[in-house]
């Protein structure tokens, strides 16, 4: 059987006051009834707390997506795209290094396979590797082709 919430109902002993009731049993406080013009309205007041309650062996704290809550922190492509950076800086034959960098380095900005804050650590050194051989191509192509 289900009780109706708590709130401010009429009186069942005196028709002409408002009576508190708890959601399970008449309260001691009463207050008058309003006047004939204005509608009888019972105030319900919503509970505070839950109305059921969770097992803690049901909690689960590792997110469904992920399959686990394993960290991360290496992102292979992030890596190779700076060191293929760093090598195009000192070693850039034909600028093929710089090709790599770039390549990787655009691959490691779109799917770092890095989690959490390192995530955002794999994307920066992406970006930082994606500057780098764009230089270093630039470099590499005016040498190449005799522009400057």
């Amino acid at each position: 059987m289900t009780l109706p919430a708590a709130g401010w109902f009429p009186d069942p002993q005196d028709a002409s006051r408002l009576r508190w009731w708890d959601g399970r049993a008449w309260g001691a406080g009463t207050r008058v009834l309003p006047s004939r013009s204005e509608p009888v309205v019972p105030v319900v007041v919503a509970p505070v707390g839950p109305s059921f309650s969770v097992q803690p062996s049901v909690i689960r704290t590792a997110s469904w997506a992920s399959g686990g809550s394993t960290v991360h922190r290496l992102s292979v492509f992030s890596t190779l795209a700076v060191l293929l950076a760093a090598t195009s800086v000192v070693f850039n034959p034909w600028g093929l290094c710089s090709l790599g960098a770039l390549f990787t380095g655009l691959f490691g900005m779109v799917h770092p396979s890095a989690t959490g804050g390192w995530r955002v650590l794999a994307r920066s050194a992406s970006a930082s590797a994606l500057v780098v051989a764009v230089a270093t191509a630039a470099v590499a192509g005016s040498v190449q082709f005799h522009l400057f």
